[in-house]
């Protein structure tokens, strides 16, 4: 349905859920997500396109269901890597956000521009680390805040590790959608002492339209078994990144 909104097509309830095969209660409720992300405007019976003003992110609310064990798995094995005091900077992302549920550390600062790494920090029961947002403007899309202001606030730090997602990696990059994003990435691996990248098999090898970070910076990558993404791990050793790669069942 993305795909067929960013080409200029106006989507009705009626056909849409005939061209899917759903019913119209399922196709309704598609429809509600779109708009409430900012991907779609409504009106009576069906749905248009919204400006996403050049960002090609699709919603959170979307990626946030898929592969979701996977990206459970690694965010679980990052929280091991981090300390249990002092400060961390936490990128926005759908496999960052899940990292609130695995770091019960009262002592533990987090910054974070991740609106839904809040969400899962509250919402999990457990003791909560000091958790700070950045400033900054919202992006509904992704749920993070981005702009000079958020800038400035990880200006003001110096953590011990970023943790950070990115969109794509391959062997010379890590990438991001939006420079905005990439400019708050590249100030957390200036103000940090080490780089940790997680990223589900599913970027590796891709690239998307700003460069972050050179992939030179990582100290370490945790991501998922694919044996078609060999060539980039085995490049990444190469450069001196640590890999550690997880076997997980789907």
């Amino acid at each position: 349905m993305i795909r067929l909104l960013r080409r200029g097509e106006i989507l009705n309830s009626v056909e849409t859920a005939r061209c899917f095969g759903v019913s119209e209660a399922t196709i309704r409720r598609d429809f509600e997500l779109l708009a409430t992300s900012g991907e779609a405007c409504r009106f009576h019976g069906g749905i248009r396109a919204a400006d996403f003003r050049g960002d090609p992110a699709l919603p959170i609310g979307l990626r946030q269901g898929w592969r979701r064990e996977v990206k459970c798995k690694l965010a679980e094995a990052v929280a091991a890597e981090l300390p249990q005091r002092g400060c961390v900077f936490i990128d926005g992302g759908t496999t960052t956000a899940q990292l609130g549920h695995f770091l019960a550390r009262p002592e533990l600062r987090i910054i974070t521009n991740s609106l839904a790494l809040l969400w899962s920090c509250t919402g999990s029961g457990e003791p909560m680390p000091l958790l700070q947002l950045t400033g900054g403007v919202y992006n509904r899309k992704s749920e993070i805040l981005t702009g000079a202001e958020a800038v400035r606030t990880i200006e003001h730090f110096h953590a011990d590790a970023a943790v950070i997602s990115g969109t794509a990696l391959d062997a010379d990059f890590l990438y991001d959608n939006r420079e905005d994003a990439a400019e708050l990435q590249r100030k957390m691996v200036e103000n940090s002492d080490r780089l940790i990248v997680v990223a589900d098999s599913a970027k590796l090898g891709g690239k998307a339209l700003c460069r972050s970070v050179d992939a030179g910076r990582i100290s370490l990558l945790i991501t998922d078994f694919e044996p078609r993404k060999h060539p980039v791990v085995a490049a990444l050793r190469k450069r001196g990144v640590r890999v550690l790669v997880l076997s997980i069942p789907e």
